[in-house]
């Protein structure tokens, strides 16, 4: 592909004869040819660098490299990078987010994630864009990989504080659901001498047509939500409504006899709670319940992207649950991915500068290919016809 140094005196010789003895058509079209010889040994040199380059990353045996090619990638090449870096991203961040669902609801977790006004696909979709646009700047050679760090980790910061401000806004909902059931169980409480007395079933019965109108049906379907207000529910069915023979009307007052001070008590705790996590910053652990460490033998085994194959560092990585000493929790499942890829960012475990060995070779052999192509289609359609035209011409 590349012109041999005699390859070269025959081109040079020719064109400084058709220069001197040739037609004006002729001379311009040296012009042409001189451009075209230059292509071609940008393109050739450009290929030689290649070479080089990935005898380099084969010596040294290394699983990751420089995001950072000898030549300036084709835009069809650098397009390709990008979006393989994203479905990489991507693909880490959703299976990720699969394992912290997991961590969370498995033997040894808190029972489930409570998620109830996150957009989760969004959200992993944000963490993966940034990134890979950071990723791409260090590539392009537009930031250092300390700058695109830093980007990432306040974009994904403002991320979680977004879920989180979401989910605090879904829970003042609930507390408000909650407040509709304790007012109705302190008219319980303040009745139910007068209830006892009388006709217990209709003056029961009456006493739920008034609870219904004030809003408990829809309290308890925002209750029913909640992960966290599960068992209450399971006990307190009649909260939906619905109908309501004497039997069951009987059954209910029956029930709130024994059960009303507790079910209250149980509320307000939940108030408390509500009102203690809506003050906290969307850093406090009280939203996680998980980190990501090498020691640990118990969780689990995190899976790095695909195009850097492993995790920088030598040991690997899990994610399990972690203690908490907070009074309260609300665990989000994006607010854990979140606060994983932080901490792999701020720990040098997440590289944004480096790929692995092999996807650089493939990168780099994509374009080794259009580099030869192009050389050879220079070489073929336009010097070597010049070249024998000229001969043919006359010219040495």
């Amino acid at each position: 592909m590349r012109l041999t140094q005699s390859e070269r005196g025959v081109y040079g010789s020719a064109l400084s004869n058709v220069e001197q003895h040739g037609s004006e058509e002729q001379r311009h079209e040296v012009t042409h040819i001189r451009e075209q010889l230059a292509l071609h040994g940008s393109y050739a040199d450009a290929c030689s660098k290649i070479e080089q380059y990935v005898d380099e990353i084969r010596q040294t045996g290394a699983p990751h490299v420089p995001m950072r090619f000898p030549i300036r990638l084709t835009q069809k090449t650098r397009e390709s990078v990008e979006n393989g870096v994203f479905r990489s991203f991507l693909r880490f961040v959703e299976d990720l987010h699969g394992v912290v669902v997991e961590q969370h609801e498995g033997e040894g977790g808190w029972g489930g994630v409570d998620d109830s006004a996150t957009d989760v696909n969004t959200a992993l979709m944000r963490v993966a864009n940034v990134l890979t646009l950071e990723s791409c700047r260090v590539l392009d050679r537009a930031a250092m990989v300390q700058q695109a760090r830093d980007v990432c980790v306040s974009y994904i910061e403002r991320c979680r504080q977004d879920v989180v401000h979401a989910e605090c806004a879904g829970l003042r909902t609930l507390a408000s659901a909650c407040n509709v059931v304790i007012d109705c169980l302190r008219r319980f409480s303040k009745e139910s001498t007068r209830i006892g007395k009388g006709n217990v079933v209709d003056r029961m019965r009456a006493f739920l047509k008034t609870a219904q109108r004030k809003g408990l049906s829809a309290a308890a379907a925002r209750m029913a939500k909640a992960r966290q207000m599960r068992s209450i529910m399971e006990t307190h069915g009649w909260l939906h409504g619905g109908r309501f023979d004497d039997a069951r009307v009987a059954r209910v007052h029956a029930l709130l006899v024994l059960t009303h001070d507790d079910l209250s008590h149980t509320l307000l705790w939940h108030c408390r709670r509500i009102s203690w996590l809506c003050a906290t910053s969307a850093a406090n652990r009280c939203w996680c319940g998980l980190s990501v460490g090498e020691a640990s033998a118990e969780g689990a085994l995190l899976q790095a992207p695909a195009h850097l194959r492993v995790f920088a560092g030598e040991g690997r990585l899990r994610v399990a649950p972690e203690r908490t000493e907070e009074p309260f929790v609300c665990y989000l499942s994006v607010v854990s991915v979140a606060n994983v890829v932080m901490d792999l960012l701020r720990d040098r475990k997440l590289p944004l500068n480096r790929i692995s060995a092999s996807y650089a070779n493939r990168v780099l052999n994509f374009d080794f290919c259009k580099y030869e192509r192009a050389a050879q289609n220079i070489l073929c359609d336009t010097l070597q016809p010049w070249l024998e035209k000229v001969h043919a011409d006359g010219f040495q």
